[in-house]
């Protein structure tokens, strides 16, 4: 006989796991809201974790966001190079590249 409780609870919530009489189990449901274990982690999963993670909220948002905010000057690493010129010219790419929208 089909059991209406857990029938609805599969189809309504995504409850997988059906606990025995002889065995306790936490009922599972599907959030969507990341990869489930043994799914593939997609690049809205990583995202998704990023963004609820204090730490890593920090870590890559913030970061991010304070050096965009305040900008910055690139040095060349060579002897005898102009360093005015050298950075002019990585600045125009990088607003070419539109770097601050795109990396922060």
């Amino acid at each position: 006989m089909v059991n209406v409780r857990q029938l609805l609870a599969q189809k309504l919530f995504g409850v997988h796991s059906v606990p025995s009489k002889t065995q306790v189990e936490i009922q599972r449901t599907y959030t969507g809201l990341g990869a489930e274990f043994g799914q593939p982690i997609t690049d809205a999963n990583i995202t998704f974790a990023v963004k609820r993670e204090p730490v890593a909220h920090r870590i890559v948002f913030a970061v991010a966001h304070d050096v965009f905010d305040k900008w910055f000057e690139v040095e060349p690493l060579e002897e005898g190079v102009d360093k005015e010129k050298f950075d002019e010219a990585v600045q125009k790419v990088l607003l070419l590249l539109n770097a601050k929208d795109v990396f922060t």
